[in-house]
């Protein structure tokens, strides 16, 4: 496993120990959760190699952490690592095809989405993303990057299918006012 040689690459041996100790502790709770996100072996070790990067990024903080919380934390980053692996798979994309137009144009009250996004770059759209709350963010990756249905949203995130409609309707509207302002801004 790639995460394993990023810990043995640690210099400090006393770094090393202390990653090595958490990963002993921590991995299996960090890799059921990894799965339950991404429903895929590849997906879950990719997923626990970015957190473990960014564990050892900040491994000062880390160490400072009460034991207690530990399990939690690492969760954390599993779940926050998750969000940085989804932005991964969308950046490997060449354009934003991920977006299902025929879906969007179905929405009759914000028939404007189509050609919102259209015009707007992938850059564009990247930073209009990055700066959504991330319930929002999450429903559009989920939906459009994973192409999980509502109910398989509604369980990752954990609330309502009824209410996954809503989320998914709120942040295409957000995506796109963002949009629009982004051009606004320009012109």
């Amino acid at each position: 496993m790639v995460t394993i040689a990023i810990i043995m690459a640690i210099e400090d041996e006393k770094e090393r120990n202390f990653i090595e100790d958490l990963y002993i502790k921590h991995s299996k709770s960090m890799w059921k959760y990894a799965m339950h996100l991404t429903k895929n072996k590849d997906d879950a070790d990719e997923l626990i190699q970015i957190s473990f990067e960014k564990i050892i990024r900040c491994i000062d903080a880390v160490k400072k952490i009460n034991c207690c919380k530990m399990d939690s934390y690492v969760v954390s980053i599993v779940r926050n690592s998750y969000s940085t692996l989804l932005l991964k798979k969308y950046k490997e994309k060449e354009n934003i095809e991920y977006i299902n137009i025929d879906e969007l144009a179905d929405l009759e009250a914000h028939n404007d989405y189509e050609s919102v996004l259209e015009r707007s770059s992938s850059s564009d759209i990247m930073s209009a993303l990055k700066n959504m709350p991330d319930k929002y963010k999450m429903v559009l990756k989920l939906k459009f990057i994973h192409e999980f249905d509502d109910e398989q949203i509604a369980k990752t995130i954990g609330v309502q299918t009824n209410s996954v409609r809503m989320y998914k309707t709120r942040a295409l509207r957000m995506l796109v006012d963002r949009l629009k302002g982004s051009e606004y801004s320009e012109k």
